[in-house]
């Protein structure tokens, strides 16, 4: 598969290929066929953009638990960046799942407090859903709760 072929194929997963009433969605399986394919191209860290357009796009969908998403992103170097430009446009339950990985591992109190903002940007962002929100709040009390 060429990379634009990949980029295409993530542009084309829609809310129906993650429903769990529909019984030929198969965006799990296109996920990480996608992603596999993605992972053995030399220049996967330039498809990091796409793969938040995927969360942004479908913002409260189970795209995974963390799933080929997050997996693949958190191999790519200088995913952080764009995981913050993404959470601040649209959040999406995977992109503050990601962020609560983040703040799990061992942080500058600068970088723990930048992320723990950003949460609380995603927890009153207007673009998104409510499942997001309070995921993000979640999140904040279940950091906040660690901290002390």
């Amino acid at each position: 598969m060429r990379y634009e072929e990949i980029i295409e194929g993530f542009r084309a997963l829609t809310a129906s290929d993650f429903d769990y009433g529909n019984v030929d969605a198969r965006g799990w399986e296109r996920l990480d066929e996608l992603t596999n394919e993605l992972l053995t191209m030399p220049n996967a860290q330039a498809a990091i953009p796409e793969l938040f357009d995927v969360m942004e796009r479908l913002p409260d969908s189970e795209l995974g638990s963390p799933g080929s998403l997050v997996h693949t992103l958190e191999k790519l170097p200088g995913y952080e960046q764009e995981l913050v430009r993404s959470v601040r446009r649209r959040p999406a339950i995977l992109s503050v799942w990601m962020i609560n990985r983040i703040l799990n591992a061992k942080l500058s109190d600068d970088q723990r407090r930048m992320y723990i903002e950003l949460l609380s940007e995603a927890a009153s962002h207007s673009n998104a859903p409510e499942t997001v929100r309070d995921d993000a709040r979640r999140f904040i009390e279940f950091q906040t709760q660690k901290e002390n």
